[in-house]
């Protein structure tokens, strides 16, 4: 299935020379200066720009393999030019087009206002007033799109936009070339499981206008109930619920419930048409949708907006600008200058989010803590209770370089890949500096320390062989093993990662002359198992007691743990490069990017999609085999390991630090009582319990803490919660009654 990217949180830039967690973007496509990523997905890449003459827009960038597929560029000028003829209220401009360059774009006027998913995410399910004025815009928005020939095929939460005077609805013009190309796989289709109507789903292209009013009922369930009306699950279930089964309309307000269930009627001829829709619904009122959280929100994009208008043009480039990050002429404000501005306008229009609620929540929905929800770079929060007086203290002597935490049993590490501390995690002593005796052949040089799984640190040293060290919670080393398969260890070999370990077996990453291999080695004996060269640079390793599961170049597999045989195959899981963070939580092998997928770890059957967003997810953090994730817009997830269903979903009424940085170790931290969370701007921590999400305290830091340079680690066991600023390692005890 084709994803297709939101416009993400424009109310929450990130400065140019700041690092973000996309992939940053070029300074010019064809006559727009870009300022930033938006959001990434399968068919391409959206950035925010702007026009020479100052006009925003949101420049959507096509993938290299649609770019090189017979006849694309063709149907895609073809598709471009219709697409500009859409002249409705509810349907953003298509500004411009370039089928012939190198990468084909497309610009359309860029909206500065969220997503309904984000909406109802953050504000909770709309009321019948405003699902009536949603529905209307949509109505009416198909309506302009279908006047022109065109059917939008991928009609979705993530696709409507709620500005002030009603929604936006956005991406259409360019799903039938894409879906023409078929460049992935012969039975590709173009849209979303939960909002695809039945015939688009069984044939494929034989869709016409009323595939998308099917699309736009089940964009209204989900803003009634704050669900598809197809349930949740693995990808085949979904679809085949959408085609064989009716759908679930339990909370949708009675005045609506016929209405909708002909919109998602299995026969095309029996749905209403898009003006028998409009009239059915109306007549409504935009300013319906608005709640003064809402209202806030959108304060702060068009706050951000007006400041990136004004910001200096780009310099051209010469040969004394290369050297100068910021070069700007004498007297001027600089450009990195006008971005921080929009930052700090972006607060200043977002604050009074934080003292404001949204409409109430539906069945089985959180709603976020103060309706917070806007961009703000400090948050005031007198609703959030103070952290418990810490347990200890203790100062730190050494700084460190992309650092973790991690609990040994009763001992809590502190390390980066040049050190490790242990400190007695009751009471803050220090235990041992990592100092382990060294195998002979190792004259010179340091281990460095690369991974911490179970209760063993591990890490490596080079001698006349590369050797994998395990140091146990006491800081003694507990096995020394050569990684060499031979005699001689090749001298190009060189460890990049202790990828994971489990059921006696450690995987190590190796890049050498062969490229990256994955080599197991055996913890007791320290004989090296298998070896498995790898496709791509973005691989990764878990394990069970049983099985290893590993990522490569897209592809999942399960495999036995000591021989290496590949047991399953789950193909096209990502797309290679993402990097996406890998976790077990029952029976099921989680990967986590722009959403959490689950595969059964016997067989590698898909069993669910979870949290599918436009931004990169967190690590996905396990506590009892319930998996916890966050996102880069403060929001917090609790899953159920069985379903994928949301068991609580919580926005953090203080901004998270990396939660939208994928296979970092920067996102939740879960134990069986408390979900941590690091904080910036300030630095500091917050803490939800696991059990429902509740907001139960948060630590922010004061004077220079504040404002540190490294981001806080964070560690949770039990209702002990352990964390690390630059300076000073922290034990909070915190009771979740």
């Amino acid at each position: 299935m084709e994803y297709t990217p939101t416009q993400p949180d424009a109310a929450r830039p990130q400065p140019l020379d700041a690092a973000v967690p996309q992939q940053p973007g070029p300074s010019r496509i064809g006559p727009y200066e870009v300022f930033q990523l938006l959001g990434e997905g399968g068919m391409g890449r959206v950035f925010l720009a702007r026009s020479p003459g100052s006009r925003l827009v949101a420049l959507k960038v096509i993938r290299p393999e649609y770019a090189e597929a017979p006849d694309f560029r063709g149907r895609f000028r073809r598709e471009a030019d219709a697409a500009r003829k859409v002249s409705g209220f509810f349907t953003p401009p298509v500004l411009d087009a370039d089928a012939d360059a190198p990468q084909p774009w497309l610009a359309t006027a860029y909206v500065p206002a969220p997503s309904l998913h984000e909406v109802v995410r953050r504000f909770g399910v709309l009321p019948e007033p405003a699902l009536r004025a949603l529905g209307t815009g949509l109505a009416e928005a198909l309506l302009a799109i279908q006047a022109t020939g065109i059917v939008h095929r991928d009609l979705k939460p993530g696709n409507v936009l709620v500005a002030h005077d009603g929604p936006r609805v956005i991406d259409f013009g360019i799903s039938r070339a894409l879906d023409a190309t078929q460049v992935t796989r012969t039975d590709a289709v173009i849209g979303t499981p939960g909002f695809m109507a039945p015939e688009q789903i069984t044939s494929g292209r034989a869709v016409g206008p009323a595939a998308d009013v099917f699309s736009l009922g089940c964009v209204l369930v989900f803003a009634a109930t704050g669900r598809g009306p197809f349930g949740s699950g693995g990808t085949a279930e979904i679809l085949y619920r959408a085609v064989h089964t009716a759908p679930q309309l339990d909370g949708v307000p009675g005045a609506l419930h016929s209405l909708l269930a002909a919109c998602l009627d299995k026969d095309p001829a029996r749905r209403p048409a898009a003006d028998a829709l409009l009239a059915a619904l109306g007549p409504t009122e935009p300013s319906a949708l608005l709640t003064p959280g809402l209202r806030a929100d959108l304060a702060a994009r068009e706050a951000h907006a007006a400041v990136l208008v004004a910001a200096p043009p780009l310099p051209a480039a010469t040969p004394d600008s290369a050297a100068s990050p910021d070069p700007v002429a004498p007297g001027r404000p600089s450009r990195r200058r006008f971005l921080w501005i929009a930052v700090g306008a972006t607060a200043a229009a977002g604050a009074a989010t934080a003292a404001v609620t949204g409409w109430p929540p539906g069945p089985g929905r959180t709603p976020a803590p103060g309706g917070a929800g806007a961009g703000t770079t400090v948050r005031p929060s007198p609703a959030v209770a103070a952290a418990p007086a810490p347990l200890w203290t203790h100062p730190l002597s050494r700084s460190v370089q992309n650092g973790h935490l991690a609990l040994l049993g009763p001992t809590l590490v502190h390390w980066d890949q040049d050190g490790a501390v242990g400190y007695d995690a009751a009471a803050g002593t220090e235990r041992w500096t990592a100092s382990p005796r060294l195998p002979s052949d190792v004259s010179s040089g340091r281990p460095r320390w690369l991974g911490a799984y179970g209760d063993a640190l591990y890490g490596t040293v080079h001698g006349d062989h590369e050797y994998l060290l395990v140091l146990d919670g006491d800081g003694a080393l507990r096995a020394s093993h050569s990684l060499s398969t031979g005699e001689q260890a090749s001298s190009g070999d060189y460890v990049v990662s202790v990828l994971g370990a489990g059921g006696g077996v450690a995987f190590v990453g190796i890049e050498g002359d062969q490229g990256y291999v994955v080599r197991a080695v055996d913890l007791a004996a320290g004989t090296v198992l298998w070896n498995r060269t790898m496709n791509g640079s973005d691989f990764q390793a878990t394990a069970d007691g049983q099985s290893c599961f590993l990522q490569d170049n897209g592809a999942l597999y399960g495999m036995d743990l000591r021989t290496g045989n590949v047991r399953w195959t789950a193909r096209d899981v990502v797309r290679p490069g993402t990097y996406p963070g890998l976790a077990v939580a029952g029976n099921a092998v989680l990967v986590t990017g722009v959403k959490v997928q689950a595969f059964g770890a016997a067989d590698g059957r898909e069993l669910w999609t979870a949290v599918n967003e436009s931004v990169y997810l967190s690590n996905t953090a396990v506590a009892g085999d319930r998996p916890f994730v966050a996102d880069s817009q403060d929001t917090v997830f609790a899953l159920d390991p069985r379903d994928g269903s949301q068991l609580w979903h919580t926005v953090s009424p203080l901004h998270l630090d990396g939660a939208g940085t994928p296979s970092q170790e920067r996102g939740p931290s879960a134990g069986t009582s408390l979900v941590v969370a690091p904080l910036s701007q300030p630095r500091g921590l917050i803490a939800f319990n696991a059990s429902d999400g509740k907001v139960r305290w948060a630590h922010q830091a004061t004077g220079t803490e504040a404002d540190g340079k490294t981001s806080w680690l964070v560690k949770a066991g039990g209702t002990t919660v352990y964390a690390a600023s630059d300076t000073t390692l922290y034990a909070f005890r915190s009771d979740t009654a």
